[in-house]
């Protein structure tokens, strides 16, 4: 009888959670790929189409550029910032897990892009890499060293022609990427700190006693013991470098073309801008089942290296 309680009880906290992943996830996929194999521009009625537009797809992929540009910048985008940010995120964490006065701020301050929407975030740095009265450039041109010329003391700029960030085809990727492991840094070294919470001293006080160096007790203790958080992270950071959105619409909306230009806004573009719904639900249920395999990989591959128990 308690068991069968005990069971009911489960099943009311966890339905809330299934009612809404149902809801919220699993009927979209299933709109999408229903979606995919119309022929389909809101002002005409669909027309069923089969799977046409995963042939157009293969046939971009093949024979386009647009496709395989858009896989290439969202490769790139990912590659760069998930280690990027999870190298980051625990050097903070071990900053932050030290028992110093005022580091409860430190981490509240941390914490705040995290609770903050990726929208503000967004239009803050665009201001912040303008060209022209932008704060990171106005540093960058008042940086300067001492020169003495003709028997004169000039002070000579270090950075006489910053970049164009944004507007810069070499720069505007490396900079979303800067403000995409700035916005989830805070989320990340909190994750990370309780990970660094959880290990017990112990390990530490053994280490110390036979004459472990920093180095080697990271090595041996801290990353193995951190390692499941390492790998949520890690899993979570990936998805959402394959759906990467909103920074790019924000911030730059894919120019110039086409070094920003990724997965989702290609989505976005064929469904909005080109009225091509079935086309865009067909890249969109690709990308499910791209994310899918990555996770299911990921998942397969790193619990080799996982420990549990700290």
């Amino acid at each position: 009888m308690k068991a069968r309680r005990d069971g009911l009880t489960a099943a009311a906290f966890l339905a809330p959670s299934f009612v809404g992943l149902f809801l919220f996830s699993v009927i979209p996929i299933i709109g999408a790929f229903t979606i995919s194999l119309l022929e389909w521009d809101i002002l005409t009625p669909p027309r069923y189409v089969g799977l046409a537009n995963y042939a157009e797809m293969w046939n971009e992929l093949r024979h386009g550029e647009t496709l395989r540009t858009v896989l290439a910048n969202t490769l790139y985008f990912t590659a760069a910032t998930v280690p990027l940010a999870m190298a980051v995120s625990l050097g903070v964490a071990m900053l932050l897990n030290r028992k110093l006065w005022g580091l409860a701020a430190f981490r509240v301050i941390y914490f705040l892009p995290s609770v903050t929407s990726i929208v503000a975030l967004a239009i803050v740095w665009r201001l912040l890499y303008n060209p022209e009265f932008g704060l990171i450039n106005r540093f960058l041109r008042a940086l300067s060293i001492p020169w003495v010329s003709g028997g004169q003391l000039t002070l000579v700029p270090l950075v006489p022609n910053p970049p164009g960030w944004l507007a810069d085809p070499n720069w505007a990727m490396p900079a979303i990427i800067l403000m995409s492991v700035w916005a989830g840094l805070g989320y990340n070294a909190i994750l990370y700190l309780a990970g660094l919470q959880g290990i017990s001293s112990s390990y530490y006080e053994a280490a110390r006693i036979d004459g472990a160096n920093a180095w080697q007790t990271f090595r041996h203790i801290t990353w193995p013991l951190v390692s499941p958080t390492t790998l949520f992270i890690f899993t979570m950071s990936v998805i959402s470098g394959f759906q990467v959105f909103t920074q790019i619409y924000m911030m730059t909306a894919g120019r110039p073309t086409p070094q920003t230009m990724v997965y989702v806004y290609h989505v976005y573009s064929q469904a909005f801008t080109s009225f091509k719904l079935g086309y865009a639900s067909a890249l969109a249920f690709v990308l499910f089942l791209i994310i899918l395999l990555v996770t299911l990989a990921q998942l397969s591959i790193t619990k080799r290296w996982t420990h549990y128990g700290g």
